[in-house]
C-alpha cells in the first residue's frame, strides 16, 4: 500500500515536467481612471488595466494553456471593450477583434479567453475597440521557450508608448478637420521663409508640385513619450559583464521610434518574437506594433541610456541599464522637413526574386514544429558577435536574416494580391486600393495556397501593416532566409512584398497599425473561402463597426472690417455637404453696421462626392446678386497646392473658384481666394479676390489684414 502512495505522489509531482500542458491564468480588469502620464496635467479619460498604464506583463512558457479573463468595468454603459493578443497564433474566436472574430465585452460583463501557447518570444496585447489603445489599454506578453536558446543573466521588458493629454476621440475629430492640425503644436509647419533660410526653397516648391507638400512623419502632437509608463526611469540594475535581454515593444498608437543604447551598437537577436541571425545595429527604426529583442552585455560600472526618440523629432523617452555614472545615447538629428520625395522610388520593392515563393510547406510552418522551435533553436549561446561583423547604422527589415532557409511548397497555388496604401491628409481619409474598409471589407483567400501580397505605399507616410493570426515572410535581400514577421513597415513611396501559407482557417484583420489610419479606413478583413462566422458571431459580423462611416464637422468664421465669411462642412470619407456665406464691403469705407446698403452677399450650398484625393463632383445651389441658381461642377486639387471649383449654373453661366495658401513663416500666412465670372453683370467685377496677411500662433485662430477689390481691412479668423 505504501508503495502505491509513493507512486501516486511521484506521478503528481511529475505532471509539470510531462507532456501535459500547464494552465496559466490571469484576470484583467479595464476601468476608467484619472492619471497624469505627461507630468503636466491630470486627465479623466484614461483607461487602465488592473490600475496601471501599461497593463501587466503576461508571462507564459511555450506549451502552456492560457486562460485570461477580461472584465469591463467602464462607467459608460454603452462602451464595450476588447483585448487582442498581438502576434499570438490562436483560434480566430480568441483573437480579440470585436465584431470580426470575437464578441465584444459589454459593461459589467467579462469574457475568458482560452488558447494553447504554440510559440515563444516577445509579444504584446492591446484593445481593438476604437481608440482605447491610445487611452492606455496595452501591455507586454513574454513567452519563454521550453528549452533556453538565448542565454542572459537578466531580462527586462521595454514598452514604448506615446501619450496625449487630449482625449483620443477629440484627436481624431481634429485630424478630420485638417490633417495638418497638430503641426502648430509640434512646431513642424513648413514655410517659405524657413526653406529659404536653409537654402531649400527649391525643394519646398518641388514638394508642392507633388500636391503632398513633403514627407509626413506623424499626425498627432503628443505631450509625452514613455517607456514602461515613464519619461525617464531606471529600467534595471546590472553589474559589468552581466548580460541583459531587452524585450523592446513599440506599443505606441501612431509613432515610429529611433531606438539606441548608450552610444554602443546593439546585438539584435529577435524580431517580432522570432529569433534571427544576430546583427549589430547602432539604431532600430521601430514601427508601431513591432518588437525586437536585444542582448546587451554591460561593459563597465556605468548606467547606460536606452533612448526611444520619436521619428518626427519632437521628444524621446529614456530608461537606464546598469549603475553609476550615466552614459547617454546619441542624439538623433531632427528630420529634414524640406527633403524632396523622390518619386523614382515609387514602387521600389525591397525583396528578392518573386518568380518562386519562399514560404515553407505546411509541415514545417512556424506553428507546426519549425517555428519558434527551429528558428529559436540555433544556439544563441553568446551575445557578442565576431569583431569583424559589420555594424548596421539603422536596422530595418531589409537587413534582417532568418536562422533557417525556407523552401516553397511544390504543389501550392500562388495567390497574388496588390494592395495600394494611400490617403488624403487634407480630409484625413486612409484607404487600400482606393477604398476604405467601410466600403470594401473582405479579401478572400483559399486554404492551402501561398498568398503573396505586394504593399505599394503611394503616400508620404510610413504604414506598419499587421496581419492577425499568421506570420509572414518579408521578402528581402536574404532570399530564402527572409525573416518571419507579423508587422512590416512599408516606407513612403515604396513597396514591400510578403508571403504566407493559408492554414489558419477563419477571418482575420489586416490593417495599418497607425491607430488613426486604421480607424480612418486603412484596413481589411481576410476571410478563408471555407469559413463562415457561426452562432452569435454571424450576427456580430453583420454589424461590424468597421462598416460604419461616421460624419465629422469643420467650421471657419472670418470677421474683417471689409469682409465677412462663414464656412461649415460635414463630411464622411467620400461624401461632403458644405455651406458658405460671404459678405463684402462694396463701398470701400470703414466698417459700419449698415449691412443692407453697404454690403454685398453671396452664398453656396454644395454636395461633393469625392472620387479620389484630387477630384470631386459638385451639386447644389448658389445665391448671388439677388438671384438663386442650381449648379453642377467639378472640384480639383492641382499641383502647387491650388484648389479649384469649375461650376456651371442652370442658365449656363460659368464660375471659376481658385484658392491657395502661402505659408511665409511658421506663424504668418496668406490666403488667396479668387472668383472669376465671365460676363458678370450682377457685380462690379468679373474677377473678385480676397488676399489676406495673417498672424496665426495656433491652428484655431489668426489675426491680420484683408485686401479685397474695393478696400483694405483688418480682422480675425477662427476655425473650429
Amino acid at each position: 500500500m505504501n508503495h502505491l502512495w509513493i507512486l501516486t505522489l511521484v506521478s503528481i509531482l511529475s505532471l509539470p515536467f510531462s507532456g501535459i500542458a500547464k494552465t496559466v491564468k490571469y484576470e484583467l480588469v479595464i476601468r476608467n481612471q484619472t492619471v497624469n502620464m505627461s507630468g503636466k496635467k491630470d486627465v479623466d479619460f484614461a483607461l487602465t488595466v488592473n490600475g496601471g498604464i501599461p497593463a501587466p506583463t503576461l508571462e507564459f512558457t511555450e506549451g502552456d494553456d492560457a486562460e485570461i479573463t477580461v472584465r469591463n468595468e467602464l462607467k459608460n454603459a454603452n462602451e464595450d471593450v476588447s483585448l487582442h493578443w498581438h502576434g499570438i497564433l490562436l483560434p480566430p474566436l480568441e483573437d480579440g477583434v470585436p465584431f470580426v472574430n470575437t464578441p465584444p465585452i459589454y459593461p459589467g460583463k467579462s469574457r475568458t479567453f482560452k488558447f494553447p501557447i504554440r510559440q515563444n518570444g516577445t509579444y504584446w496585447y492591446h484593445s481593438h475597440t476604437m481608440l482605447q489603445e491610445q487611452k492606455g489599454v496595452f501591455g507586454a506578453i513574454v513567452i519563454h521557450p521550453k528549452k533556453e536558446t538565448i542565454k542572459a543573466d537578466k531580462d527586462a521588458v521595454v514598452v514604448i508608448s506615446d501619450w496625449s493629454d487630449e482625449n483620443a476621440d477629440r484627436i481624431l475629430r481634429n485630424l478630420k478637420k485638417d490633417g495638418d492640425y497638430y503641426l502648430y503644436k509640434k512646431g513642424t509647419l513648413r514655410s517659405y521663409g524657413e526653406a529659404a533660410s536653409q537654402d531649400k526653397l527649391n525643394n519646398q516648391l518641388k514638394n508642392e508640385w507633388t500636391r503632398m507638400g513633403g514627407m509626413d512623419l506623424s499626425d498627432v502632437g503628443y505631450d509625452a513619450f514613455l517607456i514602461n509608463g515613464k519619461r525617464e526611469s531606471q529600467l534595471i540594475e546590472a553589474h559589468p559583464r552581466e548580460k541583459v535581454r531587452l524585450r523592446i515593444i513599440n506599443a505606441s498608437s501612431s509613432s515610429y521610434f529611433h531606438v539606441s543604447l548608450g552610444g554602443i551598437p546593439m546585438n539584435v537577436v529577435s524580431a517580432d518574437g522570432n529569433d534571427i541571425e544576430p546583427i549589430q545595429a547602432n539604431e532600430l527604426l521601430m514601427g508601431m506594433a513591432e518588437t525586437y529583442d536585444v542582448l546587451f552585455t554591460v561593459p563597465a560600472h556605468k548606467n547606460y541610456e536606452l533612448r526611444a526618440t520619436v521619428q518626427d523629432g519632437t521628444g524621446h523617452a529614456s530608461a537606464f541599464i546598469g549603475m553609476g555614472e550615466k552614459v547617454l545615447a546619441r542624439d538623433v538629428p531632427k528630420p529634414d522637413l524640406y527633403a524632396t520625395m523622390d518619386h523614382s522610388m515609387a514602387g521600389t520593392d525591397h525583396s528578392t526574386d518573386h518568380s518562386k515563393p519562399i514560404v515553407e510547406p505546411p509541415s514545417h510552418q512556424m506553428h507546426h514544429g519549425m517555428t519558434h522551435g527551429t528558428d529559436h533553436g540555433a544556439g544563441h549561446t553568446e551575445s557578442k558577435p565576431a569583431t569583424d561583423v559589420k555594424v548596421t547604422e539603422s536596422l530595418t527589415v531589409d537587413k534582417i536574416k532568418a536562422l533557417t532557409p525556407i523552401n516553397s511548397p511544390k504543389d501550392a497555388k500562388i495567390h497574388n494580391l496588390k494592395l495600394v496604401l494611400d490617403g488624403d491628409m487634407r480630409r484625413y481619409v486612409w484607404h487600400i486600393n482606393g477604398k476604405t474598409i467601410s466600403e470594401d471589407r473582405l479579401l478572400t483567400v483559399n486554404p492551402g495556397e501561398i498568398v503573396r501580397i505586394v504593399f505599394q505605399n503611394d503616400s508620404m507616410m510610413h504604414h506598419p501593416m499587421h496581419l492577425h493570426g499568421h506570420f509572414f515572410r518579408v521578402l528581402n535581400e536574404n532570399g530564402q532566409y527572409s525573416p518571419w514577421k507579423h508587422t512590416v513597415d512599408v516606407p513612403p513611396m515604396q513597396s514591400r512584398t510578403i508571403e504566407f501559407y493559408t492554414d489558419e482557417v477563419g477571418q482575420w484583420m489586416l490593417h495599418c497599425h497607425n491607430l488613426y489610419h486604421m480607424v480612418a479606413g486603412m484596413a481589411r478583413v481576410i476571410r478563408y473561402s471555407n469559413f463562415q462566422p457561426e452562432g452569435e458571431m454571424s450576427l456580430y459580423d453583420k454589424h461590424d463597426h468597421h462598416l460604419e462611416d461616421p460624419w465629422y464637422t469643420y467650421g471657419k468664421a472670418e470677421l474683417s472690417s471689409n469682409h465677412l465669411e462663414g464656412n461649415f462642412r460635414v463630411s464622411q470619407s467620400w461624401n461632403e455637404f458644405s455651406a458658405r456665406v460671404e459678405g463684402a464691403n462694396i463701398e470701400g469705407e470703414n466698417f459700419n453696421y449698415d449691412f443692407k446698403e453697404q454690403w454685398d452677399y453671396e452664398a453656396d450650398l454644395f454636395y461633393r462626392r469625392w472620387f479620389d484625393k484630387w477630384t470631386n463632383l459638385i451639386l447644389g445651389g448658389t445665391s448671388y446678386g439677388n438671384e438663386a441658381h442650381a449648379v453642377i461642377g467639378v472640384g480639383y486639387f492641382w499641383p502647387m497646392m491650388i484648389e479649384t471649383n469649375f461650376i456651371l449654373n442652370h442658365e449656363g453661366q460659368f464660375r471659376l473658384d481658385l484658392e491657395r495658401k502661402f505659408q511665409w513663416t511658421k506663424m504668418v500666412f496668406s490666403d488667396l481666394d479668387l472668383t472669376w465670372r465671365p460676363g458678370d453683370h450682377n457685380g462690379d467685377h468679373e474677377v473678385e479676390y480676397e488676399l489676406s496677411l495673417m498672424y496665426s500662433p495656433r491652428w484655431s485662430w489668426a489675426a491680420g489684414l484683408m485686401l479685397t477689390n474695393d478696400s483694405l481691412g483688418a480682422g480675425l479668423e477662427y476655425q473650429f
